[in-house]
């Protein structure tokens, strides 16, 4: 009977579009409905039977209620880790002033050793948060790689909005001025995260690690460059013969090292007074940017990489009689 048959056609379609472990107890109770539809003779019934099932919406309350866990967790780790770099960076500035403080009246270096044991607790946490994202990311939802970009780069771009428009009604000064090489470091973040997770997708996940890494840096270092570019020039008079207010730019690459180190590696530029000037001008920035660079490049590999699970194996799907 050719409405039979298509009918049958139908419920295998409809019972392929639902999970593997659901589609044999499926395919049975649905034959039995048919066979008992087509006993009765009622042809189109039949018809309506299966056509609905086979353009049905394919979930089940569990399957519902498993994807709006992976939602809501996915939207959890992506909304809360931007804060947390936040917490990251206060709580490490907090080590380096009671560290300095401990130090001070004991060794001379104390100074020096300021700008170093901040970006180095700062390293430390932002790797520990990493670890944290990473395990979470397990269950979260994956999508491709330019989506799981902007999910991490939009998330940060409101909390810096958020911070700077906090910080501006309080009256402090100078904070919009940080607005530009913010938004390059956001935007050339973004290109990282993006190459980081198509090469991870691909199983080249070690070239998506150095990608990652290297594009993160190179995003917080023109970053830097474009703040200290916008606001120091290049040459300045000398007034009373004491150093000129200016940076030359010959040693733009090393800024942002310079951000987080307070050296110069033994290298003619940047002066000390150069030094003094970057890091008067560029100092939370760069410290944000090296919170930030271990999770998000972790997260993006992370939700790249395709899991066992997600390829299931072909399974034979019982015809229904």
């Amino acid at each position: 009977m050719v409405t039979r048959r298509v009918a049958v056609l139908l419920l295998r379609v409809a019972v392929r579009r639902w999970p593997v472990e659901l589609r044999a107890d499926l395919a049975r109770e649905w034959a039995a409905e048919l066979h008992e539809l087509a006993r009765t003779e009622r042809r189109w019934g039949m018809l309506r039977f299966a056509g609905s099932l086979a353009v049905s919406r394919v979930a089940t309350p569990l399957a519902d209620r498993a994807g709006a866990r992976r939602l809501w967790r996915t939207a959890g780790v992506l909304l809360l880790a931007p804060p947390f770099c936040l917490a990251v960076l206060l709580f490490a500035g907090l080590t380096m002033g009671l560290a300095h403080g401990w130090l001070e009246m004991r060794v001379p270096w104390a100074t020096a050793a300021q700008l170093p044991t901040w970006s180095g607790f700062t390293a430390l946490l932002g790797v520990a948060l990493a670890l944290v994202v990473t395990r979470a990311a397990r269950r979260t939802v994956r999508v491709g790689a330019l989506p799981t970009a902007l999910g991490v780069v939009l998330p940060v771009a409101a909390t810096v909005t958020a911070t700077l428009g906090l910080l501006a009604a309080r009256g402090e000064s100078r904070v919009w001025e940080s607005a530009p090489g913010l938004l390059l470091w956001l935007g050339l973040l973004a290109a990282a995260l993006w190459v980081a997770g198509a090469l991870a997708r691909r199983g080249r996940a070690r070239l998506a690690w150095l990608a990652g890494l290297a594009g993160a840096l190179v995003a917080a270092d023109a970053a830097v460059v474009l703040a200290v570019v916008t606001s120091i020039p290049a040459t300045a008079p000398v007034v009373d013969g004491l150093p000129p207010d200016s940076v030359d730019r010959i040693s733009a690459p090393l800024w942002l090292l310079t951000c987080w180190t307070d050296s110069a590696f033994g290298l003619p530029r940047p002066t000390q007074w150069e030094q003094f000037l970057i890091t008067d001008r560029v100092l939370v920035e760069p410290m944000f940017y090296l919170a930030c660079t271990p999770y998000a490049v972790a997260y993006a590999i992370r939700t790249a990489r395709p899991a066992a699970a997600d390829v299931p194996g072909s399974e034979p799907v019982p015809a229904p009689a």
